[in-house]
């Protein structure tokens, strides 16, 4: 195999290092400008303590939900083509063409209280907006594709000839799901998981509109990055912003090493 041309590798590591290692690297340069003190005062920050603690609740709901739409959706649209499905490959793909802003105004008129879908919650006391279940609410819309997008071409990719052999052989059909299709998607749909962790620890506008941003009740991580800029207080959102990217980062990273591991053990088996 032919290398690479010089001119395009550089044109390459100088487009991803202007747009993404750069901007970063200030960030931590940012956070590390300032003596231990300082970064430990700001680690132990009551406010940012208690918004990072609702992201993580956030995430291990909205994450899972996904997931399981997203395996189950794909399937349907795969497996059981026809024009509803069609439809819906289509209407999945809403929340990546929407802005956020517009998500947190649509998900707030539908759920508040005297809106059509906030009455009925609204009338056995359960208020969605401005609480924790609204900011669930928007997280899981805004990352509603991104599982699916992974899966559904890789489902089109493998078919259905092992299904189909493992069926003659007598697997049910959860066998065949857990044995076969899992195995086939499992790396589609571990993207798909590092994916959507990232967009909802990371989203800010739909959940700036659905939550109220309250201080130590309703703001996430990425809503106390923004209220310390606005409060003059940068380092603090320096530090807010480096936990996110860490965050994101390590799970790419320990994605990408499970995933070179597995590739190993493939060649060597082979």
């Amino acid at each position: 195999m032919s290398r690479s041309p010089l001119a395009l590798r550089l044109v390459v590591l100088g487009y991803v290092g202007v747009l993404i290692a750069l901007p970063l690297g200030f960030v931590f340069q940012q956070v590390f400008s300032h003596d231990w003190s300082a970064l430990t005062s700001a680690l132990t920050n009551s406010e940012m303590d208690t918004a990072l603690w609702l992201t993580l609740r956030v995430a291990v709901v909205a994450v899972p939900l996904n997931v399981l739409f997203g395996v189950g959706v794909s399937l349907w649209i795969v497996r059981h083509p026809s024009v509803l499905t069609r439809v819906i490959d289509a209407l999945i793909d809403v929340p990546l063409a929407v802005s956020p802003i517009v998500v947190g105004l649509s998900l707030e008129l539908a759920y508040a209280q005297d809106g059509w879908l906030g009455r009925p919650f609204a009338a056995w006391g359960l208020h969605l907006i401005f609480s924790y279940w609204a900011i669930v609410l928007a997280s899981v819309y805004v990352s509603l594709p991104l599982v699916s997008r992974q899966v559904i071409p890789l489902l089109r990719e493998v078919g259905t000839h092992q299904e189909q052999t493992a069926q003659t052989l007598g697997a049910g059909r959860v066998r065949i799901f857990f044995t076969v299709t899992m195995r086939s998607i499992t790396w589609a749909t571990a993207y798909g998981v590092s994916l959507t962790l990232a967009r909802v620890i990371g989203e800010y506008g739909a959940v700036l509109i659905v939550s109220g941003n309250i201080g130590f009740a309703t703001e996430t991580l990425t809503l106390n990055i923004g209220n310390n800029f606005e409060n003059f207080t940068p380092y603090q959102g320096f530090v807010g912003s480096s936990l996110l990217a860490l965050g994101s980062i390590l799970v790419l990273l320990v994605l990408g090493l499970a995933r070179h591991r597995e590739r190993l053990r493939h060649e060597y088996r082979s």
